[in-house]
């Protein structure tokens, strides 16, 4: 289904001068541009049964096109913003998830399906996915999620600026049950790469339209697998497990870790499994290392030693090449490597012995107790994007607290 009046849903981009003035040579206004939406998509979702009492989700595509006038200067950024507002008698709309998400910088396209709590979680591409996030050169960054507001920040990696065309996004929204239309407050901002001299405000002016629920004809059915059940269309992450050969202990350690991880639905590589023929060890290392979800980094004092740079001669070759490959790509695109390279602690290790620099301390790790499958629950929570608890739908603030305070008399 299409927008109601989609296609004069759109902000025309324009420059105020230092001074407040527009910056208008001729009598029209300075533009440098627009946002457009195009022609959205509407799917109402089925819901597990009583997890959303008195709301109705919806999966929203939402398509939009950046456009820029010949010889504009290059933006260094550009943000779009939707507030789903409040209908007549207060009741607000939430937004559950959207995509793309915090520090989007895909080079290919991303499948996503929806589990049941009504989260975005990475699926192998089939017709099983919900969703799928075009490949993009800008880095994206999302916020919102969790109130009734969502804005994406396109943010350029090069000097070309933001790169302008078509561009998609994907909102899960609940709204008040039985509401026909849902009206959205559009905004736009952006900042120009130019000279220091240069004296200008970026300006715009935002929109409101309404977005017509009632002619969803489709319906979407999250999956409601959990872990451990085989189910063909079911999301199975890939990781790596990196490791160093301190002893035949630590090596036991890691192959029963793989087990468990394997049983409990997640797709591994680990070298003790790949022993079935020669091979060049640091070839295999890095195609797996590129290829798969998630690289683990399994905590001992040889691998500090690797990470850190204080293992030296020519014992332990292994983990020190693999220790160089993750290095490089964390320097590279820390803002992707830092999700997918996880430091796990198994029961028999200390976290003092996560090397410093996948920061055991400022960012997380997973200190496994013992290996079951409670034990690995956190882990594969961040590998499966599935949280713990899943976030309420806002509520209305109470009336009282929104009442003044009485002033006390003199």
């Amino acid at each position: 289904m299409q927008v109601d009046a989609q296609q004069v849903v759109r902000i025309d981009l324009t420059l105020v001068d230092g001074g407040g003035r527009r910056m208008d040579s001729t009598p029209d206004d300075v533009r440098i541009g627009a946002v457009c939406l195009k022609q959205w998509q509407v799917d109402r979702i089925e819901a597990p049964l009583g997890m959303f009492a008195g709301f109705e989700a919806h999966l929203i595509k939402i398509n939009y096109e950046l456009t820029l006038e010949p010889d504009s200067p290059p933006m260094t950024w550009f943000e779009i913003a939707f507030e789903f507002l409040a209908d007549g008698e207060g009741n607000s709309a939430t937004v559950v998830d959207a995509l793309p998400r915090f520090g989007t910088s895909a080079e290919s396209p991303k499948s996503y399906t929806l589990n049941r709590f009504l989260n975005f979680v990475p699926c192998e591409e089939s017709t099983s996915a919900h969703a799928l996030v075009p490949a993009t050169t800008d880095r994206i960054d999302m916020f919102g999620v969790g109130g009734k507001e969502v804005c994406w920040r396109h943010v350029s990696h090069s000097g070309a600026g933001v790169h302008h065309g078509s561009y998609a996004a994907w909102v899960v929204l609940l709204t008040p049950a039985g509401q026909s239309g849902q009206r959205v407050e559009f905004s736009a901002r952006y900042d120009l790469l130019v000279g220091s001299h240069v004296q200008y405000r970026p300006t715009q002016s935002p929109t409101a339209f309404l977005l017509s629920l009632s002619d969803a004809s489709e319906v979407v059915s999250p999956s409601l697998s959990a872990y451990g059940q085989d189910q063909s269309d079911a999301y199975h992450p890939s990781v790596f497990i990196c490791y160093a050969h301190d002893s035949a202990r630590h090596k036991r350690y890691a192959l029963r870790f793989a087990n468990l991880l394997t049983r409990n639905g997640i797709r591994v590589h680990l070298d003790q499994w790949d022993v079935d023929q020669r091979k060049d060890w640091a070839i295999w290392a890095r195609k797996l290392i590129d290829k798969v979800d998630f690289v683990i980094v399994l905590a001992s004092p040889i691998c500090r030693k690797a990470f850190d740079g204080d293992l030296n001669g020519p014992d332990n070759p292994g983990i020190q090449s693999e220790a160089q490959l993750i290095r490089e790509r964390l320097h590279t695109r820390r803002d992707v490597w830092t999700a997918k390279v996880l430091p796990v602690v198994l029961p028999h290790e200390l976290v003092d012995n996560i090397p410093e620099m996948l920061q055991p301390w400022t960012a997380d790790h997973y200190d496994i107790r013992e290996l079951t499958r409670e034990g690995i629950d956190e882990l594969l929570r961040a590998m499966t994007g599935i949280p713990r608890y899943s976030r309420p739908p806002l509520g209305e603030l109470p009336p009282d607290v929104l009442k003044p305070l009485r002033t006390s008399e003199s």
